[in-house]
């Protein structure tokens, strides 16, 4: 009898063990979003990863533009933060480029920007 409860005892901690032992799941790479977002999302990457070539434009608000730009800047991953540098594209995107960069680095990093105020 006493060694049936050993057992039991044993095998009680054993098995409670190794269900706790389970590993922690990652954070991984959202998915890619379908329909109109997709080139959204795929503008946005162009020109995050510089592919697309990016000339002076002369209709923009440049101020406006750095201020996003820096604000997109430091809701980067420290890694990213020292591959790219989005403060040096202000004044060559158009309000499009920048409306697709923003939408791609939120769903790329998972990044909440504030909201816009309605004019």
């Amino acid at each position: 009898m006493k060694n049936l409860i050993n057992f039991l005892i044993t095998g009680l901690l054993f098995f409670t063990g190794l269900q706790a032992s389970g590993g922690i799941g990652g954070g991984g790479i959202a998915n890619i979003p379908q329909g109109q977002d997709r080139e959204k999302y795929h503008l946005g990457k162009a020109v995050y990863n510089q592919d697309l070539s990016l000339e002076k434009q002369t209709s923009v608000k440049l101020v406006e533009q750095e201020e996003r730009l820096e604000y997109l800047q430091g809701s980067l991953p420290n890694t990213e933060k020292r591959r790219v540098n989005l403060p040096d594209f202000a004044g060559k995107l158009t309000e499009e480029q920048l409306q697709a960069l923003e939408y791609f680095v939120q769903v790329r990093f998972n990044v909440k920007l504030p909201e816009k105020k309605k004019e």
